[in-house]
């Protein structure tokens, strides 16, 4: 079996977007209210300005799966180059099934079982998601990742009768 490289990045909300559109507004005001009133306007207007630009590199989020033959590799990508945040070994996965899925209700919120959640979807409508519930490092983590149907069918040859998709 190759390995399977599979990008995701997740799609702008629309709070995000009125986020910036405000940042750029009050950047705009405080420039020409520097311009017509006083120059102590142009620090706020500087201030904006590298907020918005912060909240800009800050806010992209891109992940890298990578799926060889024994484990699934989470990295998330950035300017600064790319952080292994998981690798876990494909027999260390527990569950694996579409989150609406009744094996998955014990883990869900307000369920009976607590463990820590990692979110690495698209949020796009059109990706459906799965839950996977699996062990790293001998603790249980829920991941919500956006996989294809090849990735699917390589943890049910690794994991047989854990997949409920």
């Amino acid at each position: 079996m190759d390995t399977l490289v599979y990008s995701v990045s997740r799609k702008e909300r629309s709070s995000e977007k009125l986020l910036r559109g405000t940042m750029i507004a009050l950047a705009v005001l405080f420039l020409i209210e520097g311009i017509l009133f006083s120059t102590g306007f142009m620090l706020p207007c500087f201030l904006s300005a590298m907020a918005y630009f912060w909240y800009a590199h800050a806010s992209r989020r891109e992940w890298e799966y990578t799926m060889d033959r024994d484990s699934l590799r989470i990295e998330r990508v950035s300017d600064r180059g790319r952080f292994v945040l998981h690798e876990i070994k494909l027999t260390d996965v527990e569950l694996l099934c579409r989150p609406d899925d009744p094996a998955a209700a014990p883990f869900r919120k307000g369920g009976t079982v607590k463990i820590k959640k990692y979110d690495y979807t698209s949020y796009r409508d059109d990706v459906p998601y799965y839950t996977m519930i699996a062990s790293e490092e001998g603790e249980r983590i829920k991941l919500l990742l956006d996989l294809t149907p090849e990735a699917i069918a390589r943890v049910r040859h690794r994991a047989p009768g854990r997949v409920k998709c």
